[in-house]
C-alpha cells in the first residue's frame, strides 16, 4: 500500500472524530510561556542553531497550556532548537496528512486518530519506534492504543489520550425500580428489561437505549464472550462474527434490542441524548462526553443534573468490566522528518508522566495506565478511567477504514434488531469483512 493511495480512503478522516474529540480552530503557532517543573533531569543536549521541528496536533483536546508545557520542557533539553506548533482540524485530516507526510517539508511529530493510524503505518509514512517503545511507556501504555499504533509487529504510534464508552443512567428511575448499579453484564441486561417494563406507559421507552446501527455498543458483548470481528489466519484475515463466541455475544445484544430497548431498530445513536432528555431512557452506552452532551444548556437538559449518574459497563463477573472500545489518538514521527532525534525527545515529553498527568487532572483519559486513578472530573470521567483499564481495538489492518466506512456492521445489527437470524446475519457480515480486510 503506497502513501499516495491513502487519498482513496479520505472518508476515513471522519472516522476518528467520535474517538478523538472536538472540532478545532485553524492551524496556528505557539509560544513557550509556561515554566513547569522539568520532565527530565537529563542535561541539555546540543542542536544546530535555528533548527525547528514542527508539531501537528488536532482538535481542541490538547489545551494550549499543555502545548506550552511540552515546548518549555523541550527547550530545556535543546535551548537552541525551536518547536513550531500547528493546530489542525479533524475534518479532512487524512487528506492533509497524506499530502504532508509524503512531501519534503513534512511535519516532524503528528497526531493520528486511532482508527486512522494503521493505514499510515502500513504505507510506510511513519518512523519505526519499536526500539524506543520501553522508554515511551512500554507496558504502562493503554493496550488498545498500543494495538492501534502497531503494524506488522512494529511499533509506530505512541498512545496519546483516550476516551472510553460508559453507561449513563437515570438515578431516580433506578431508585424507583429498586435497582442498584449492576455489577455484572447479566445484571445490566436484567436492569434494562425491568426499567422498560416499569416504564411501559412512556412511549418508546428504553431501559437500555440500543438503536439498530450502534455497532460500537455491540463490541463489548462480543469481546466479553471471547469473540471478535476478525482474526488473522495463515497471513490472511478471516471474519469471525459467526463464531460460537461472537454469536453468543450478539445473542446478548439481541436480548437487549428485543426486551430492553425502544430505540429505532434501523436508527443510530446520534440523537440518544434527545431521547434521554425526553424521559425515554433509563440507561444508554456512550462516549465519556455523553454526560456533558446530555446536560449542556444549548440543546440538552441541565435541569436533570441531579438525576443522572455514570458507571463502567460491568463484565461477566462482579468486580470486573467488559472490554471497552477506546477512542483516542496516537502520536508518531514522520518517516520523512529530517530531525528524528529531536522529534523523539519531544515525543518522550508528551508521553511522559509530567505531561500525561495534566491530561488526567483535566478529566481526559491519559495514555498511561498508572495514571488512570488520578483522573479527575465528573462521574463520567471517573467511569471512563475504570473502563479504560480493560480495552480492546478493532482488527489491526490497514484496510480497516474501509470496513468502518461501509455499512456491513450496522447492516448486520439492523437485521438482528428487525428479527433476523443472528447466525445468518453474522455469516453474511463475515463474508464482506473477510473480503474487505484482505483487499
Amino acid at each position: 500500500m503506497k502513501l499516495r493511495h491513502l487519498a482513496a480512503i479520505g472518508l476515513a478522516g471522519t472516522l476518528g472524530l467520535a474517538a478523538c474529540g472536538s472540532s478545532s480552530k485553524d492551524s496556528g503557532s505557539a509560544g513557550t510561556t509556561a515554566a513547569p517543573s522539568p520532565e527530565t533531569n537529563a542535561p541539555a543536549t546540543s542542536a544546530a542553531a535555528g533548527t525547528t521541528i514542527r508539531l501537528w496536533l488536532n482538535g481542541e483536546d490538547t489545551k494550549q497550556e499543555l502545548v506550552d508545557y511540552a515546548i518549555a520542557e523541550f527547550k530545556k533539553l535543546h535551548p537552541e532548537a525551536d518547536v513550531q506548533f500547528e493546530r489542525q482540524q479533524w475534518t479532512g485530516i487524512v487528506e492533509k496528512l497524506t499530502t504532508a507526510l509524503s512531501s519534503s517539508d513534512s511535519p516532524d511529530v503528528v497526531e493520528l486518530g486511532n482508527t486512522q493510524a494503521q493505514a499510515f503505518e502500513a504505507a510506510g509514512a511513519l518512523a519505526d519506534l519499536s526500539a524506543q517503545k520501553a522508554e515511551l511507556g512500554g507496558d504502562d501504555l493503554l493496550q488498545s492504543l498500543v494495538e492501534a499504533g502497531t503494524y506488522d509487529g512494529k511499533f509506530f504510534g505512541v498512545p496519546y489520550y483516550a476516551g472510553a464508552r460508559i453507561v449513563v443512567y437515570r438515578t431516580d428511575l433506578f431508585e424507583k425500580a429498586g435497582l442498584t448499579v449492576p455489577t455484572t453484564l447479566d445484571e445490566f441486561i436484567a436492569a434494562g428489561v425491568k426499567l422498560k417494563q416499569d416504564n411501559a406507559a412512556t412511549p418508546n421507552f428504553s431501559g437500555i437505549y440500543f438503536p439498530g446501527k450502534y455497532w460500537y455498543a455491540a463490541l463489548p458483548f462480543i469481546w466479553q464472550e471471547g469473540g471478535d470481528i476478525a482474526v488473522q489466519d495463515g497471513g490472511a484475515w478471516k471474519g469471525t462474527l459467526s463464531s460460537a463466541a461472537s454469536v453468543k455475544g450478539l445473542g446478548m445484544v439481541k436480548k437487549i434490542m428485543d426486551e430492553a430497548s425502544g430505540a429505532p431498530k434501523d436508527g443510530d445513536e446520534s440523537k440518544d441524548y434527545v431521547a434521554f432528555c425526553n424521559g425515554e431512557v433509563g440507561m444508554l452506552m456512550g462516549p465519556g462526553w455523553k454526560l456533558g452532551q446530555i446536560l449542556n444548556e444549548k440543546d440538552g437538559c441541565p435541569a436533570m443534573a441531579d438525576k443522572v449518574g455514570a458507571f463502567a459497563l460491568p463484565g461477566a463477573a462482579a468486580g470486573t468490566t467488559a472490554p471497552a472500545f477506546l477512542g483516542g489518538s496516537n502520536l508518531a514521527i514522520s518517516a520523512k522528518s529530517e530531525h528524528q532525534e529531536l522529534a523523539l525527545d519531544l515525543l518522550k515529553i508528551m508521553a511522559g508522566k509530567g505531561y500525561q498527568t495534566q491530561f488526567a487532572q483535566a478529566g481526559t483519559i491519559p495514555a498511561l495506565k498508572s495514571l488512570l486513578g488520578q483522573v479527575s472530573g465528573d462521574e463520567a470521567a471517573k467511569a471512563q478511567a475504570v473502563a479504560a483499564l480493560n480495552s480492546r481495538f478493532v482488527p489491526s489492518s490497514e484496510n480497516w477504514a474501509g470496513v468502518e466506512a461501509s455499512t456491513v456492521l450496522p447492516d448486520m445489527l439492523v437485521s438482528i434488531a428487525q428479527g433476523g437470524d443472528v447466525q445468518a446475519a453474522a455469516t453474511q457480515a463475515d463474508q464482506a469483512i473477510t473480503s474487505q480486510l484482505n483487499g
